[in-house]
């Protein structure tokens, strides 16, 4: 098994010699602890391997790489990116991993589907399978369409890392999201702690093709109710679905939704698109505290117009970039990484904004725009 390690700036050039004469071991016993092959003592494992951490070097997937000469395709299937800032980002992400790993011999296949049409993601993740790729990133949607694409990947031994959310009642290599239903659970808090105390609240959701919601909102939903049934006030909040493409609609339900219930005063949007709402609520005249997820280049718009006051960033590009990173580490290393890996959780707003310039740029007209650069 090949352990990784990062390899930091103070030690970029420290050699397996160096290692050896460290941990009191001969080069070729580092050589067979790196390399996982023939032979070492329990003891001169435990040496060599704490040196491994101390100094935090890494074996070199450069070499792992080219000594297996393995081609290694890569799957990404994901919504799709035009049209959606938090999607680009991912993408991002994985171009960064590509770029980082280009030692290895591989090629990507992009496949994306209407996050929005159930019957879309069915055809999309059919081709995916199609394809037969070793390993793929997945950006799911719909729970039951996901299961079925993992359970032929899981029959066909081809590992799997998810971006976004995890999926119950599947076996992926790693995922790396937010932990969403504490997410869900934030969001409500912070409209709670901004509305009036006689005020009520909406919770917008947008509608999907295929009556089913995506995973990722349903457990968002979860821990947002959950908060204001601790807090007994599950009865002051009302629903309303929302058309992530149809402005004309989205005016004329927001307007009779707000004529039935005008002590809403705090918005909750589960997912990136509360620039929309905001959008919305700026054309009829409406004003109320509005809370959305993730920096995208709409939302941070409308938060520095002083249309929505809270923003829930999932950084969306390291998830991107670890997936890959994973998945290519244990095709040509071997070993399985840690399952579970949350996002943290970052609270945006109009005070603390500038803090996150690394994610976006303003351009000459004063607009904004997403930075595809960001680092790692």
């Amino acid at each position: 098994m090949c352990k990784i390690h990062t390899m930091t700036k103070n030690h970029q050039k420290i050699r397996i010699k160096d290692i050896a004469e460290m941990a009191g071991v001969s080069a070729g016993t580092v050589d067979r602890v790196l390399h996982g092959r023939g032979k070492v003592s329990p003891a001169a494992l435990k040496a060599v391997e704490q040196v491994l951490d101390k100094v935090n070097y890494n074996p070199n997937i450069y070499l792992s790489a080219i000594s297996i000469r393995k081609h290694i395709k890569i799957a990404f299937v994901t919504p799709h990116i035009k049209g959606s800032q938090f999607w680009e980002q991912i993408h991002n992400g994985f171009t960064k991993a590509i770029n980082e790993y280009n030692m290895v011999d591989l090629t990507t296949e992009v496949f994306t589907y209407d996050q929005y049409d159930l019957y879309d993601c069915r055809t999309t993740y059919s081709k995916v399978l199609a394809s037969k790729p070793d390993a793929v990133v997945i950006g799911p949607t719909f729970k039951d369409e996901t299961i079925r694409l993992t359970q032929a990947l899981d029959e066909s031994g081809t590992p799997y890392a998810y971006v976004d959310s995890m999926v119950e009642g599947t076996n992926p290599m790693a995922f790396y999201s937010a932990k969403q239903d504490s997410c869900g659970y934030l969001i409500a808090k912070l409209i709670h702690q901004t509305t009036p105390a006689d005020g009520e609240y909406a919770l917008f959701q947008a509608m999907r093709v295929g009556d089913e919601s995506a995973n990722n909102t349903i457990q968002r939903k979860i821990g947002f109710m959950d908060f204001f049934h601790k807090h007994r006030l599950g009865d002051k909040v009302h629903r309303l679905n929302f058309s992530p493409l149809d402005g004309g609609y989205n005016d004329k339900a927001l307007a009779a939704f707000f004529a039935a219930h005008p002590n809403v005063k705090g918005a909750a949007v589960l997912s990136s698109r509360g620039s929309i709402i905001a959008e919305s609520l700026k054309r009829i005249g409406i004003n109320v505290n509005i809370t959305c997820l993730d920096l995208t280049a709409d939302n941070i718009a409308a938060m520095m117009d002083g249309r929505l006051d809270f923003l829930v960033g999932q950084r969306p590009n390291l998830q991107g970039f670890l997936a890959v990173e994973t998945l290519l580490k244990n095709l040509i290393c071997g070993g399985r990484p840690e399952v579970e890996n949350y996002m943290p959780l970052d609270i945006i707003t109009r005070e603390n904004i500038d803090f996150y310039k690394e994610y976006y740029v303003q351009n000459s007209t004063g607009g904004v725009e997403i930075n595809t650069q960001v680092e790692k």
